[in-house]
């Protein structure tokens, strides 16, 4: 109980969640699996190492509830869409989220996001007894979030999650509500000592998903049952970033580009995330003695409008090499990402017609994952590796605002 204290007092830094599953052959983090180990639902964030929690936003707030105070519109609207995955290679992740900003400090959230087997997959479903291939599986998580700015550039954001698992076909086969914290601190500062350095700002980050520490659940389907674990996420970060000027020809008589700041803004992002053991010690899997993962995003948006992005991602897994056993597993999942983002101010182009603006984003990559060397993988796991996904962001303008 000490130690969960303390890990918490020190913004929730420990140890992180993984098992190894012999029945299927392959190494797989959690029962939860398409939720807590799989695409993001920020494109955004994919894009940049999967930095998460320091990005504005309803679409991260399942990582860190503290993330819509970070916007300023009245009400956000965002949509992503994510395709791949290391393991169930059809994957699909569907997520839509609404923020509105009650006042000055308290800013609401409603959110749901979803993980969808592909048709025909080969996995098959076990609950106990029960081991069968299955026609569909699917995964939820229905968010409701707040957060509040307690003092200047502090928000507090605090989330209940619900969780739904449907692992054979559209037979509720768990769920269960977690509680997540988090918290949001921006600091002005002046490392850079020059004229044409403005906006020099650090931020940090931190938040415990699963806060009440709940590790283990129980898997159902008709007379079967299971016990699982349930991960239980504890991430810091920390961003910079700054402004500096930028100039461009082509883009003058641009209707585009008309009004559009001559500047371009820096941003590095940092994290690490790790996961609690928990208090129940008659868990199977030793999930939190693997998994700490570590992530490096940079960003630059150029006049405001375009963007680029690169990351760096790893993730440390375990490695099962007894092929008497039949155990192979993936070494540590790692590698570059990065992506691409435009904003379109609707609402100028259109003199106030589209009530919003819209920023897009988008990553076209390659799935993260490295194979066992000593082992050579069924086709299923090299023939797709093509990673996609698509944010797109509503940001509604106020009525009385009169576009220039």
């Amino acid at each position: 109980m000490k130690k969960i204290i303390k890990t918490i007092l020190f913004f929730f830094l420990a140890s992180i969640c993984s098992s190894v599953n012999a029945q299927i052959d392959y190494y797989n983090p959690t029962h939860y699996h398409g939720i807590f180990y799989g695409q993001p639902s920020s494109a955004r964030a994919t894009g940049m190492g999967l930095t998460t929690i320091t990005l504005d936003g309803i679409e991260n707030a399942f990582y860190n509830p503290a993330t819509i105070g970070l916007t300023s519109e009245k009400i956000n609207v965002h949509l992503n869409y994510a395709l791949g995955s290391p393991v169930y290679k059809g994957s699909k992740y569907p997520f839509l989220g609404v923020s509105y900003r009650v006042n000055d400090k308290l800013v609401i959230g409603l959110s749901n996001l979803n993980w969808w087997d592909e048709k025909d997959s080969p996995w098959s479903t076990q609950i106990g007894a029960f081991n069968e291939s299955v026609d569909s599986r699917s995964q939820s998580v229905y968010t409701l979030t707040g957060t509040y700015e307690v003092i200047p550039n502090l928000n507090i954001g605090i989330s209940t999650n619900y969780l739904v698992d449907r692992s054979v076909n559209n037979n509720v086969t768990n769920s269960e509500f977690i509680l997540s914290i988090g918290a949001i601190y921006d600091i002005e500062v002046n490392f850079i000592k020059a004229e044409n350095v403005s906006n020099q700002k650090i931020r940090f980050a931190g938040s415990l998903v699963n806060a009440l520490m709940k590790n283990r659940i129980e898997q159902t389907y008709e007379e079967h049952l299971n016990f699982r674990d349930l991960p239980i996420h504890a991430t810091l970060g920390v961003a910079y970033q700054l402004t500096l000027p930028f100039n461009s020809s082509f883009t003058e008589g641009k209707r585009f580009f008309k009004g559009a700041e001559n500047t371009v803004d820096l941003a590095l992002h940092l994290q690490f995330r790790d996961v609690l053991a928990g208090p129940k010690d008659d868990i199977v899997n030793i999930n939190h003695e693997y998994n700490s993962a570590f992530g490096i995003g940079a960003e630059a948006w150029f006049m405001d409008l375009i963007a680029l992005r690169l990351g760096y991602y790893r993730e440390k897994r375990p490695v099962g090499d007894d092929k008497r056993e039949g155990i192979w597993a993936t070494g540590h999942k790692k590698g570059l990402t990065w992506g691409f983002g435009v904003n379109l101010p609707l609402n100028k182009l259109t003199n106030g017609s589209i009530p919003f603006n819209s920023e897009v984003n988008f990553v076209t990559s390659k799935i993260l994952d490295n194979y066992s060397e000593n082992y050579t993988p069924p086709s299923y796991f090299t023939d797709r590796t093509f990673l996609f996904s698509m944010g797109i962001n509503l940001k509604f303008v106020n009525k009385k605002q009169i576009p220039n």
